[in-house]
């Protein structure tokens, strides 16, 4: 398709478009969750991989401008917005000024901001409690899903049918070729670790924190069901910094509830019992799965293992790179580009390997010191924020402070796991973060806050 087709078409969809947004926008809205699993599965358009989730929130916008424009609503601005907003403009300024591929850092600026505008399109238009709880279910059952079919996709593999969403070669748990593990319609087995680990803890501490006057038997079926297999997928994932993020979480959440969390034990054990089970079966394996957990549990800690000696020297190589534009970075995504030295690095085999997953040592190369500051104050703000929603709560509003608690441990979580694999480029964090942010606008004398 040349390029003029390509914009005609564009022309004549646009105007359809944007009034499809406009008629649907809750629908698209509730669509975010069950997208957010896609990112595996992208659209490509003239060479350049589209997320699917990430174009539904662009859409959002339209109906979020819309709404600004007439006076419906007031534009939600908070601290971690603001944040964003200063860390798309040091990209940007960075790109400009240093990438060695303009085009690809610009890019990849835009598919920052496509991920990062689901955090201001929850913010604005989760409005009361029904709707974050409903969306918040939505999100349970994506993971849910996700993480069953990345458990069938293992199970074929292991069986000598592999159906995709799975690697289990003996090339990858022994040469580390890929990532050995269940992916499912995610990325890798990494990305589908950290998704696991942070619905498995959110799960596990709904489950605790939930109180009886709310405890009705469909949602904790729901709850347990999201736990249990969150959990196995999180297993399956292979993922060690995963498993340390989903330790980290559940960590957090008991500090935070654990007097609620001492009351209601009994709820986990069900689908805690089945993760260990899937835990013992795996070490009890015989074959290359079962050496290979044996292993990951073995080095669960060991900087020196192959995998953490070869991420320790892309790090390595980074920071050297990074002495080069401290302040400001050299753009975005661009530690391919020079490591190819003037090559066209998108030609070689396994390039998108080359690729910094520490999110810190990731900020502190393309953005600069000034990047990482940016990156340290929006965790900040996001962590402190649920710390601040779930203090302002009192005890007559328990159901209320249960969810934020949860929330703040599944984000947690991702910050553990995201240190060896970042996924902040993704929608699906976005999602957890944005209910985050949209919870701290609920307070119990709030209007609506009991709808």
């Amino acid at each position: 398709m040349s390029l003029a087709t390509l914009l005609l078409l564009t022309l004549v969809a646009a105007p359809l478009v944007i009034l499809a947004a406009l008629h649907w926008r809750r629908e698209l809205l509730y669509l975010l969750p069950v997208l957010s699993v896609l990112n595996g599965l992208p659209i490509t358009v003239r060479g350049s991989s589209v997320r699917i989730d990430q174009l539904v929130a662009c859409l959002l916008v339209v109906p979020l401008s819309a709404s600004i424009l007439t006076g419906a609503r007031r534009l939600r601005i908070d601290a971690t917005t603001l944040w964003l907003a200063a860390l798309l403009a040091l990209n940007i300024t960075a790109s400009a000024l240093n990438s060695p591929v303009p085009s690809y850092s610009f890019a990849q600026c835009a598919n920052l901001a496509s991920a990062w505008i689901i955090y201001v399109v929850l913010v604005n238009f989760l409005d009361t409690r029904a709707e974050r709880e409903a969306f918040m279910n939505r999100c349970l059952w994506a993971a849910l899903i996700a993480s069953s079919i990345g458990i069938v996709a293992f199970v074929f593999a292991m069986v000598g049918v592999p159906i995709g969403g799975a690697e289990v070669s003996s090339s990858a748990a022994e040469q580390f070729t890929k990532a050995f593990g269940a992916s499912g319609t995610m990325v890798e087995p990494n990305v589908f670790g950290s998704f696991t680990a942070s619905y498995a803890v959110l799960s596990v501490a709904l489950l605790a924190m939930m109180p009886r006057s709310h405890a009705n038997a469909a949602s904790v079926r729901l709850l347990r069901w999201t736990a249990a297999l969150t959990a196995t997928g999180l297993v399956l994932s292979f993922t060690r910094s995963a498993w340390l993020g989903a330790a980290g979480g559940l960590a957090v959440a008991w500090l935070m509830g654990w007097r609620v969390l001492a009351i209601r034990r009994q709820r986990l054990l069900i689908p805690l019992a089945i993760a260990g089970i899937a835990v013992l079966v795996l070490v009890l394996l015989p074959g290359v799965a079962g050496a290979f957990i044996r292993f990951k549990l073995a080095n669960l800690v060991n900087v020196e293992s192959r995998t953490a000696t070869l991420r320790l020297f892309m790090y390595s190589l980074a920071l050297q790179q990074s002495l080069q534009h401290p302040l400001i970075g050299f753009g975005t995504f661009t530690f391919a580009p020079l490591m190819a030295q003037g090559s066209d690095f998108a030609r070689f085999e396994g390039w998108r390997n080359l690729w910094i997953g520490n999110y810190l040592v990731l900020a502190l190369h393309d953005t600069g010191v000034l990047g990482l500051s940016s990156w340290i104050g929006l965790l900040w703000s996001v962590i402190s924020g649920g710390l601040h929603t779930a203090r302002r709560f009192t005890a007559d509003a328990a159901e209320m402070s249960g969810p934020v608690v949860a929330l703040t441990a599944a984000v947690t979580c991702l910050l553990i796991a995201f240190l060896a694999t970042s996924g902040f480029s993704l929608g699906y964090p976005w999602l957890l973060i944005g209910l985050l942010g949209a919870h701290g606008r609920l307070t119990p004398d709030q209007p609506g806050a009991g709808t």
